[in-house]
């Protein structure tokens, strides 16, 4: 069980929706059609690292200094209005990222996921105020939805990624119920909710 347990854990680590973004970036390139998500050869790392940071880095800094302040009672904020605040800052990152992206015109299949991410994190923020809904399981549901619609509309193959990002979500999942984080309930409307906004998004904007 103490096994069982650990693993959770590091699962919901690797896993954070705020790491969510890069993995999807690093998704995509490693399926490596860097002209039809065009994005020049040279700014691969550089745009990577562009994402890490404002998707990642500065939300975490900025959510860690409210944890100091005490504006939060612990970084898996257990309460789900103490959630609002930091929600409200990842959305702000997010969407940031997507308009520095889509001012610099490259990469539109990662700035239109920005773009859906952004709109999760202020519907997090919202529904946090009444219920727990589970940041992680939007999160990898988001990226589900995402390459489902590419899976369906573009000419390159993303079936592997699908199916890796199913895989990623069920592991997620099972770790937050394991970890005593979430009701079921909170998890699936959480992946319902990520899963068909990017999908519809994609379908429409792609």
């Amino acid at each position: 069980m103490q096994t069982e347990t650990t693993l959770a854990k590091f699962f919901s680590v690797i896993f954070h929706p705020l790491l969510i973004p890069s993995w999807a970036y690093l998704a995509l390139i490693w399926q490596g059609n860097l002209l039809l998500l065009r994005i020049p050869f040279n700014l691969v790392w550089t745009l990577g690292g562009l994402i890490f940071l404002t998707t990642f880095v500065l939300p975490t800094a900025i959510i860690l200094l409210m944890l100091r302040f005490k504006m939060i009672s612990s970084l898996s904020m257990p309460l789900r209005s103490e959630r609002v605040g930091p929600m409200i800052v990842t959305a702000v990152f997010f969407y940031m990222t997507y308009y520095l992206l889509k001012q610099l015109q490259i990469a539109p299949i990662i700035y239109l996921y920005m773009l859906g991410a952004t709109l999760l994190a202020v519907i997090s923020a919202a529904v946090s105020i009444w219920w727990k809904i589970s940041l992680h399981s939007m999160g990898v549901g988001a990226l589900v939805g995402a390459f489902a619609g590419l899976a369906l509309l573009s000419p390159a193959n993303y079936s592997f990624l699908l199916m890796l990002s199913l895989l990623m979500a069920g592991i997620t999942a099972s770790s937050r119920l394991l970890l005593s984080a979430h009701k079921p309930a909170e998890i699936y409307v959480g992946f319902a909710t990520g899963a068909s906004l990017m999908f519809t998004l994609f379908l429409l904007v792609g």
